[in-house]
């Protein structure tokens, strides 16, 4: 009887190998009889495995290879040819299933240096923060350290994500990163931030939308239709009093690995002049139907999941990166 070695490894998004407690794979024929093969356990999977298994006799079928990982999100469409192919071999790029982390943050003072100055500059300042959906946070810097709830946490993440995004994306009218104009958070949720910002982001952004189909024409640049400013108005925490105060929002979105980066930003009426609002937020989908499918699906999850947003920031780092391997400081790590 013929022998069969299928050999499985697996990456995370950060591009090194996977290490998970448990991991189930179902062989499967596919092809001419569907039924199952084997299934094998493996406990402590350490970056890859081989599955040795008995070669099928008098026959040339089609099997699948089916793993499942207790830590990632599933992976399917696995075929190969027993006969032809006695040693196949599988590569898994795997994304995290987000209820199986947890978030571990590194202490405000231990922030890195340059890197996070600019954050630590807006977080001093930062003495009223809400939550749009949870208890408030109050002075982001003396509570820095001690949020617990997990609204808190998702929000708190959230916000390390974006900034990581606004600190390496550039303005390209200005020449520096986007979170250089922000000057004071107000509002933060597990999807957003929102923050007073200096005018120029408005100037701007406001730039960039009037030269969509000249200037920044096919450069990653993109808006929305005037009625999903609806979506935004919500965000704005309640002293701004938009209804009485809006006198202007506009939205660009800015490219970023399968989604965007949204900055909407809203000019309003204050006793001291006008102020300028900045709402941050990323999303899964550029495509009109997937992003469609994402709106529907918040209403009930509450928004994007920032350890999905972590996926797609550390696969970006490490596609930019000379060895393959993510090297982005988001200023916490998932355990």
């Amino acid at each position: 009887m013929s022998q069969v070695n299928i050999k499985i490894s697996a990456t995370t998004m950060e591009g090194v190998g996977v290490v998970d407690p448990l991991v189930t794979v179902e062989i499967r024929e596919v092809n001419p009889f569907p039924r199952p093969v084997k299934n094998f356990t493996i406990r402590n999977f350490d970056s890859e495995a081989v599955l040795p298994l008995d070669g099928p006799e008098g026959t040339n079928p089609t099997w699948s290879v089916n793993p499942t990982f207790s830590r990632f999100a599933p992976v399917g469409g696995n075929f190969f040819l027993p006969i032809a192919e006695p040693n196949p071999e599988f590569e898994f790029p795997l994304t995290r299933m987000p209820s199986a982390w947890k978030v571990r943050f590194t202490p405000l003072a231990a922030l890195a240096s340059p890197r996070f100055d600019p954050l630590k500059k807006v977080v001093a300042v930062s003495n009223s923060v809400d939550l749009k959906n949870g208890p408030p946070v109050g002075d982001l810097a003396a509570n820095y350290d001690a949020v617990d709830n997990n609204a808190q946490i998702l929000a708190k993440t959230a916000l390390l994500n974006l900034f990581s995004v606004m600190r390496e994306e550039v303005d390209p009218i200005g020449g520096v990163p986007w979170f250089n104009y922000v000057q004071k958070i107000v509002r933060l949720d597990q999807e957003r931030f929102l923050a007073e910002v200096e005018k120029a982001l408005f100037d701007n952004v406001l730039t960039i939308l009037t030269g969509l189909h000249g200037e920044f024409a096919d450069k990653g640049y993109s808006t929305e239709p005037p009625s999903d400013q609806a979506l935004h108005t919500p965000n704005i925490p309640p002293q701004y009093d938009f209804r009485s105060n809006l006198i202007q929002m506009i939205t660009v979105k800015i490219a970023y690995e399968q989604g965007d980066v949204q900055l909407t930003v809203s000019s309003l009426k204050s006793e001291g002049g006008t102020i300028y609002l900045l709402d941050c937020d990323m999303d899964e989908h550029l495509d009109i139907a997937a992003h469609a499918a994402d709106l529907a699906e918040h209403l009930h999850t509450g928004g994007t999941n920032p350890l999905l947003m972590h996926e797609y920031i550390v696969r970006d780092s490490a596609q930019k990166s000379v060895s393959g391997v993510a090297d982005v400081d988001l200023g916490y790590v998932l355990v």
